[in-house]
């Protein structure tokens, strides 16, 4: 089957612009962990990764989350299409606004992925990210500026935009404890699970 437009504009980059935006990550995980802290216990850390632009960074997501929680990772990757991830293991072809299945885990990762979702479904994907979790896990958001500063319901590019202060109201109503962490370029919404 063909890639989406999306997903081949990725498969289209060599190899050092992968690792490039993988580096990103890595800073913005850094910026993370250096105000979160993950409360779980159990080896290994079973993660969650919602949403992945190309199979490359399953790699990659294993390596960085190692170095920051220092012990072994078990990453399950989570898309609606997995055309562009064939090959790699533990990828489930899921519908995150759906509850998650396989859980529970100790973080999920969305990395600017509420943008593709539309607005009035986002929600379910952050009850869901946080419902997988363990007691003292994570469910770590990375938001564009873009995504969230506009207040148009869609992006100039089609995407969605991401109402965080509906979503944190909504949390704050549920006694949900979040965090907003700045990033290079956003913020991450890193929500624990007490």
């Amino acid at each position: 089957m063909a890639l989406s437009t999306y997903h081949q504009k990725y498969a289209n980059q060599p190899d050092a612009e992968i690792q490039n935006r993988a580096d990103g990550k890595r800073q913005e995980l850094s910026a993370i962990f250096g105000q979160a802290q993950l409360k779980t216990t159990g080896e290994p850390a079973r993660i969650a990764v919602i949403g992945c632009g190309d199979k490359r960074f399953i790699k990659h997501h294993k390596e960085i989350f190692e170095s920051f929680i220092k012990k072994p990772v078990e990453i399950i990757t989570f898309d609606i299409t997995i055309d562009h991830l064939v090959g790699e293991e533990n990828v489930i072809q899921h519908d995150c606004t759906l509850p998650l299945p396989n859980g529970p885990f100790d973080i999920t990762y969305a990395h600017v992925l509420l943008r593709f979702i539309e607005t009035d479904k986002q929600w379910n994907l952050i009850t869901n990210s946080v419902d997988a979790l363990k007691s003292g896990g994570l469910a770590i958001h990375l938001l564009d500026k873009e995504d969230y500063e506009t207040k148009e319901p869609k992006l100039s590019n089609g995407l969605f935009s991401v109402p965080l202060d509906k979503w944190k109201a909504k949390l704050d109503e549920l006694g949900i404890e979040y965090k907003e962490v700045p990033v290079k370029y956003g913020l991450a919404f890193v929500i624990l699970k007490k």
